[in-house]
């Protein structure tokens, strides 16, 4: 098994001698598993065998950069909320078709323009069915009454 970014944070914080409790909370871990992530961790041997081999060095991290039990803050990413595609332009309000064919033309974004299309798609083309079991009766009717034993008067008479 590679070690992930969180396993080697753990095995940092392990070198500058934290608990593996604090270790685990310190790589990221929820402070409620952060005991059980502790204990599994500090048995995996690829975070066994990267601890020895910075515990003689000790120069894992830089001291400057000491870690702490606390977590440490992400950074939001942006949601692309307020990015508008279509800049400074006006659609009508009871359009929707229109605003969805324009973002799906004019956007740079992929995954936004196919979004746009699939919202569009029932707008445009209407899902086909089929026919139902009444529909599907009265037409098997209408081509019995044709021809054959149950044939109507004016099918029956030559013309």
């Amino acid at each position: 098994m590679a070690l992930t970014a969180k396993m080697k944070a753990f095995a940092q914080a392990v070198v500058d001698g934290l608990s593996n409790k604090d270790a685990a909370i310190s790589a990221g871990y929820s402070e409620k598993s952060a005991m059980q992530q502790g204990s599994k961790l500090a048995k995996i041997p690829e975070v066994i065998a990267y601890v020895d081999q910075f515990k003689s060095v000790k120069k894992l991290t830089p001291t400057t950069e000491k870690l702490t039990s606390k977590k440490p803050k992400v950074n939001s990413v942006d949601s692309g909320e307020n990015d508008n595609p279509l800049d400074e332009e006006n659609y009508a309000k009871d359009d929707p078709l229109q605003f969805l064919l324009d973002v799906m033309n004019k956007s740079d974004d992929m995954f936004m323009r196919v979004n746009a299309a699939k919202a569009a798609l029932p707008y445009v083309h209407g899902k086909v069915a089929d026919k139902g079991k009444k529909e599907a009766k009265a037409e098997e009717a209408k081509k019995a009454a044709q021809s054959g034993k149950f044939g109507t008067l004016n099918n029956q008479l030559p013309s």
